[in-house]
């Protein structure tokens, strides 16, 4: 896959997915080639990273900017006087488990899911702290054909409270929820799903948000989620990045799954996360 730019040099991270982009300041103004060219590296690797660059919240934005509107602000932490840039901060005595250690695909339970995501990392752990990503176009590839065609005859309901529901309670209270569940309410997507832009098809799964498929029972909806959970856990449909301070991923999150792993104990961990809205519905 392996290609040549004339703005900036490429690192492959694996064989399936990922690309380091050495040469480009994108704290900058990027010009009309710069920016074409990192679409196209981003459409074919799904998901591209940055090393040593240091942006203000505004350059942070307007490197986003690039690729779509951006999302506004919702039920997550936002930066004060940036309402696009959501603070995902984990304090030193932080207890417990965040809701992305499973698989998942940012907002999948919106109309229209978004369409990718700018990840920056000011002050990480030297050690853990990981992000995975796999590549869901290889995910329905791997799949036998009969099951291929199973997938692509299943309609799934995608809902923010399917694994949080205590939590949100217990923390918020039932009226709270109420008001939670008429902003966010469940969608349906099809479990197949072909690209709007590479009109690749890819097995459009969220181990997180997926409470079930319409079509099946409930045995056969425990039976199929647990082979996909599985299935997409395959090593070598992914990669993993290391975090360093001033570090950035910017993922496509139509055809990609991802997970934080949460290995670094009370360590502080503070990232900023800028998103891009989705422009189209998941379709066949």
């Amino acid at each position: 896959m392996s290609k040549k730019y004339k703005t900036f040099t490429i690192n492959e991270m694996t064989a399936s997915l990922g690309a380091e982009i050495v040469g480009l300041d994108i704290s900058s103004k990027l010009s009309k080639l710069a920016l074409r060219e990192l679409n196209r590296a981003w459409l074919d690797y799904q998901v591209l990273f940055f090393r040593d660059q240091p942006l203000t919240p505004e350059q942070h934005i307007n490197f986003t900017k690039n690729f779509g509107e951006l999302q506004g602000p919702g039920y997550m932490p936002t930066l004060d006087g940036y309402p696009n840039i959501y603070v995902q901060e984990y304090p030193t005595l932080y207890e417990g488990l965040v809701s992305d250690v499973d698989w998942h695909i940012d907002a999948s339970f919106l109309t229209k899911p978004l369409k990718g995501a700018v990840l920056y990392s000011l002050d990480v752990p030297k050690v853990g702290g990981d992000t995975t990503w796999v590549n869901l176009y290889e995910a329905y590839e791997l799949l036998s054909k009969p099951m291929q065609k199973l997938c692509s005859s299943l309609t799934a309901v995608h809902d923010n409270f399917h694994k949080n529901l205590i939590n949100v309670l217990n923390t918020y209270g039932a009226q709270g929820y109420e008001m939670a569940r008429k902003a966010t309410p469940p969608n349906e997507h099809p479990l197949v799903c072909r690209h709007p832009e590479t009109e690749k098809k890819c097995l459009f799964y969220s181990e997180l948000m997926i409470s079930h498929f319409k079509e099946l029972t409930n045995e056969e909806n425990d039976n199929l989620k647990e082979f996909l959970n599985n299935h997409i856990k395959k090593p070598e449909l992914g990669c993993r990045f290391k975090w360093e301070n001033n570090s950035i991923a910017f993922w496509d999150n139509r055809c990609t799954a991802h997970k934080g792993i949460f290995d670094f104990g009370q360590s502080y961990r503070l990232m900023h996360r800028v998103a891009i809205q989705g422009e189209t519905r998941p379709k066949q």
